[in-house]
């Protein structure tokens, strides 16, 4: 195997923050368009992937699924509007992505948000 060199990491660094400022385009069945995602940020992957992980075993949709849920929310800018949360009547903002989705569709999203940062390690590591 070839050895990395100092441009390697830096091609490496400028491909992570390239895909990190690109938009992820979901859609959103029941809503008939799509909507517009975040790359999730390293804490929120490093938290979606512990919260996986650490739901192994049994009923593992239902310890798995407060992570899905938070990272949809916190990688779709547009659910954070506050006159949103207003117009859904919720007092925790992560309500609402309850409100507007359905448990598959949550878990749908979040799949594909997963697949974004796997398969950008996918990309780098060839």
């Amino acid at each position: 195997m070839e050895h990395a060199l100092i441009d390697d990491l830096i091609r490496l660094k400028l491909r992570r923050d390239e895909a990190a400022a690109k938009p992820i385009e979901i859609n959103i069945a029941s809503l008939g368009k799509a909507m517009t995602f975040t790359m999730p940020t390293r804490d929120q992957q490093l938290d979606f992937i512990g919260a996986i992980r650490g739901s192994a075993g049994g009923n593992f949709i239902e310890k798995a699924y407060p992570a899905y849920r938070q990272l949809v929310y916190d990688c779709c800018p547009l659910l954070h509007d506050v006159n949103l949360h207003s117009e859904l009547e919720v007092i925790d903002p992560y309500d609402a992505v309850d409100k507007l989705f359905m448990p598959l569709e949550v878990m749908e999203i979040g799949d594909r948000l997963a697949e974004s940062f796997s398969a950008l390690e996918s990309d780098l590591k060839n």
